[in-house]
């Protein structure tokens, strides 16, 4: 059987063993049902006939007829009462390790997956639909694309993490994202920064637009808990938060944020509060836990009006000094050290330190030990 495009020619390719498979394939993968999904297929491929003269660009023919099984599969699933409208099953899912090919088995998230895929380059998008509906592998993947199974590889991983990013941001006031997300939790990112607490690459962070923060922690050193968090629907906080994506650049501007206020802070001893402007006393704090105290101590300022509470340790004051940075910037393992006491002007205080193993290089900032207030910060090489 022919079809003709729009342009007169023959588009036999639709009817081809090979494309037919495929398509079958499709539909046995949205609506987890292959026995019906030869039958899908052909009604796909005699709608897509019926409508030919829709088909402006013969171009984009895969991706329109891909269209029209979708939705050949949604009929199919409302009329067996698997799916009404945009809701969504709360049972676990049956799929292990690939959270992307839950997705697709999924009919529900189909077209949010779409969404999704258009916002990544073409050759990244091309990997991934050769993967999931051609059923393809990285060699032959590779050999279509002119690149080893090794760079498909690597491309599908970027491309699957890329994804999942994009339902968690971009894409996150979807409610079918927000189902996802709930379904999966929000994934933690490697940070190209080393830990500053054990100096170990093993930083990473995440971003939860639904439940409106930002979190970064440390794998080894906080491997169930927080090094920092950030609100989002913070006036103050939401413009650095929101102009980068990149990790080690919101890790800068946080710091670049920190280092601008708390110290100002400190010093006035009241500020507004950055979330909605009352009055709010700034004070020391010490957790009283054993820990290191460049952990355990720190400043907190607590508004009682709106409950926004914002916090820094000793230790992140010192992260934020432009010393530190420099620092980090000029030997990434460099790490803090346990905290000694001192003498400063004839008073105890404390002395929190990061150190460079391989050079040397340190930094030392000062606390006063009776009332953590910042008396300095002295590098040394």
């Amino acid at each position: 059987m022919e079809i003709l495009t729009p342009e007169g020619a023959v588009v036999d390719a639709w009817w081809s063993e090979p494309e037919r498979r495929r398509v079958t394939r499709l539909c046995a993968l949205i609506t987890g049902t292959p026995v019906a999904a030869e039958d899908l297929a052909q009604e796909t491929l005699l709608e897509a006939w019926r409508i030919r003269d829709r088909l402006l660009d013969p171009s984009g023919s895969r991706p329109w007829l891909d269209a029209i099984a979708r939705n050949v599969c949604r009929r199919w699933l409302v009329r067996h009462g698997r799916v009404r409208g945009h809701e969504v099953s709360t049972e676990p899912p049956d799929v292990g390790h690939d959270e992307l090919a839950d997705l697709l088995e999924r009919d529900e998230l189909a077209e949010l997956l779409d969404r999704a895929l258009r916002l990544l380059p073409p050759e990244t998008r091309e990997a991934l639909v050769a993967t999931y509906v051609d059923e393809l592998g990285p060699t032959e993947i590779g050999r279509r694309l002119r690149l080893s199974p090794e760079a498909v590889s690597m491309r599908l991983t970027r491309g699957r993490a890329r994804i999942r990013e994009l339902l968690e941001t971009e894409l996150a006031d979807d409610p079918l994202a927000q189902v996802w997300v709930a379904r999966h939790g929000v994934a933690w990112r490697t940070v190209r920064v080393s830990c500053a607490t054990c100096g170990a690459t093993s930083s990473s962070m995440r971003r939860d637009a639904r439940g409106g923060v930002v979190q970064a922690r440390c794998e080894r050193c906080e491997p169930d808990g927080l090094a920092s968090s950030w609100s989002l629907d913070n006036p103050a906080l939401r413009p650095h938060l929101t102009a980068v994506s990149r990790p080690s650049a919101v890790l800068g501007r946080m710091a670049d944020w920190s280092h601008s206020w708390w110290p100002a802070a400190i010093a006035a001893g009241r500020v507004p509060c950055t979330r909605c402007g009352s009055e709010v006393v700034v004070r020391p704090y010490d957790r009283l836990d054993g820990t290191d105290p460049h952990v355990r101590r720190g400043w907190q300022a607590s508004c009682a009006t709106c409950g926004e509470v914002l916090t820094t340790s000793l230790l992140g004051l010192t992260l934020t000094a432009p010393e530190t940075r420099a620092l980090r910037a000029r030997r990434p393992r460099a790490h803090a050290v346990p905290t000694r006491r001192a003498e400063r002007c004839g008073r105890p205080a404390l002395v929190v330190g990061l150190h460079d193993d391989g050079s040397g290089d340190r930094v030392d900032a000062l606390f006063d030990d009776a009332t953590a207030r910042p008396l300095g910060v002295v590098a040394s090489r």
